[in-house]
C-alpha cells in the first residue's frame, strides 16, 4: 500500500519541521510589517520563505491558522519579556517604565506594532481571530494590574488598579493607531507624554524614599 503524500512529506521533512515552520512564520511577519495585510497570501508567504505551498499548507492548513500562529508567537515573546521586566525586584518602577518605553520604540522600529494592529483589525470581522486577540490582551491586562496593585499605593495614588490599567491601555492603543497613520511626534507628543509620566513616577519614588528616612529618624530619636 502506498503511503499517503502527507505521511511521506512528514517523514522526509521531519528533521527540518521546526526550521521550516519558523521560516514560514518569519516570512509572514516580514510581509505584514513591510507591506501590510492585503499583501499576505499563501503564495507570497511561501515565496518569501523560500518554500512551497505544499509545505505551507502542511504546517498551517489555512490562512487563519497561520495568522493565529503569528499572533501567538509574537505576543508570547513580548509578554514574556515584560514579565521578566516587572519581576525584577531590584529595579524601581520608574526604571521599568523607561525600559518599557524603549521596548515600545524597538517594537515600532521592527514592525511588530504594525503586525499586531493588522492582526487585531482582522479580528473585527473574524470572530476566531477577534477572540484570540481578546484572550491575549487579557494576559497583558492581568500582568499590568498586578504591577499597578503593588505600585500605585507607593506613588500615593488611590485608584483602582483595573481602572488605571484600562486608561493606560486605551492611551497606548490610541497612540499605536496615530503613529501608524503617520502622525509625528511633534503633532502627538506621544513620547513626551511617556517621558513626563516616567519623570513623575521618579519624583514620587524620591519623595516616598525621603519620607521613609524622616520616619526612621523620628523613630530613632
Amino acid at each position: 500500500m502506498k503511503r499517503s503524500f502527507k505521511r511521506r512529506l512528514k517523514e522526509r521533512q521531519k528533521p527540518k519541521t521546526a526550521t521550516t515552520r519558523d521560516a514560514i512564520l518569519r516570512a509572514a511577519v516580514r510581509i505584514l510589517a513591510r507591506d501590510g495585510f492585503p499583501a499576505l497570501s499563501a503564495r507570497s508567504v511561501a515565496q518569501e520563505a523560500g518554500t512551497n505551498l505544499a509545505l505551507l499548507n502542511y504546517h498551517f492548513g489555512s490562512k487563519q491558522r497561520l495568522l493565529l500562529a503569528i499572533y501567538d508567537v509574537l505576543d508570547a515573546d513580548r509578554l514574556e519579556r515584560q514579565q521578566r521586566l516587572y519581576a525584577d525586584a531590584a529595579a524601581p518602577l520608574s526604571v521599568k517604565w523607561r525600559r518599557a518605553v524603549e521596548y515600545y520604540r524597538a517594537d515600532l522600529a521592527d514592525g511588530y506594532i504594525r503586525v499586531l494592529k493588522e492582526l487585531s483589525a482582522h479580528g473585527y470581522s473574524n470572530a476566531v481571530i477577534g477572540r484570540r486577540v481578546r484572550d491575549r490582551m487579557r494576559g497583558w491586562l492581568q500582568l499590568l494590574e498586578g504591577v499597578a496593585r503593588a505600585e500605585l499605593p507607593k506613588l500615593g495614588l488611590d485608584i483602582e488598579p483595573e481602572l488605571a490599567v484600562s486608561a493606560l491601555g486605551s492611551f497606548w492603543q490610541g497612540m499605536d493607531e496615530r503613529i501608524l497613520l503617520g502622525e509625528s511626534e511633534a503633532q502627538g507628543r506621544f513620547f513626551a507624554i511617556l517621558d513626563q509620566v516616567g519623570d513623575w513616577i521618579e519624583r514620587q519614588e524620591r519623595r516616598a524614599k525621603m519620607g521613609g528616612r524622616k520616619h526612621a529618624r523620628a523613630r530613632a530619636s
